[in-house]
């Protein structure tokens, strides 16, 4: 595809409809972060996690500036990251909804639970940019991770 093919919109098509749907043209994996903050478990999900650095070791993710959930889970000053599989898809779903109770229900079997203190935040736009210093990991051995990709959740399938 040339990229004048690529360019079917113009600038001035730069609405919320269209960025997101440009943004969701790219999958993601799908995470669930949570913190302890007093004797209140709370947790968040997000399609934006991503590694930063091997040396020394960073995660993000990129929870929005107005999420009242994570404005609360940023005074625990660390957290854990649990990368969803394929079978935590009807979780995710419950789980992303405003107001949802997300620990109503036991999350069990994430491919991966990261465990970070909270290294920087940064302003960016209408969301924050989260770097965690990873301190402890936990893998699992299942490799079907839980995608999400133009506003919905899916599998992904290797070729």
């Amino acid at each position: 595809m040339s990229l004048s093919a690529a360019r079917s919109s113009s600038t001035d098509d730069l609405d919320d409809r269209h960025l997101r749907d440009a943004f969701g043209r790219f999958a993601t994996g799908v995470a669930f972060v949570t913190a302890d903050v007093g004797d209140s478990p709370l947790g968040l999900i997000v399609s934006s996690f991503a590694a930063v650095s091997l040396d020394p070791p960073l995660v993000s993710f990129c929870p929005a500036r107005t999420s009242l959930t994570w404005r609360r889970m940023r005074e625990a000053r660390r957290f854990e990251i649990h990368v969803l599989a394929t079978s935590h898809g009807e979780f995710a779903r419950r789980a992303a909804a405003p107001g949802a109770d997300r620990f109503a229900e036991p999350l069990e079997d994430a491919l991966a639970v990261i465990e970070c203190d909270l290294e920087a935040e940064h302003p960016a736009g209408d969301h924050s940019i989260v770097v965690g210093r990873v301190r402890r990991l936990q893998l699992s051995a299942d490799p079907r991770p839980l995608v999400y990709f133009a506003g919905g959740f899916g599998a992904f399938e290797a070729h």
